[in-house]
């Protein structure tokens, strides 16, 4: 549920050309099946020329941490 709902927010905002969310929850230690920790690979012309902490900062505006 999580996921799907970090999917559909990054493809509103960025419309990417690659997009793979994996949730690595599991490497935690928190209860199984939790959806607490994801990997997000986001690839879009809207980062084109942008230097990292700039593309990590629009991503953290569209998924606020909290």
């Amino acid at each position: 549920m999580i996921q799907q709902a970090i999917e559909q927010k990054l493809h509103q905002a960025f419309h990417p050309t690659h997009l793979d969310v994996r949730n690595e929850s599991n490497m935690h230690n928190v209860p199984p099946g939790s959806e607490s920790h994801f990997k997000v690979i986001v690839v879009s012309d809207v980062f084109a020329n942008e230097r990292l902490i700039s593309r990590h900062r629009k991503v953290n505006t569209v998924l606020p941490t909290s």
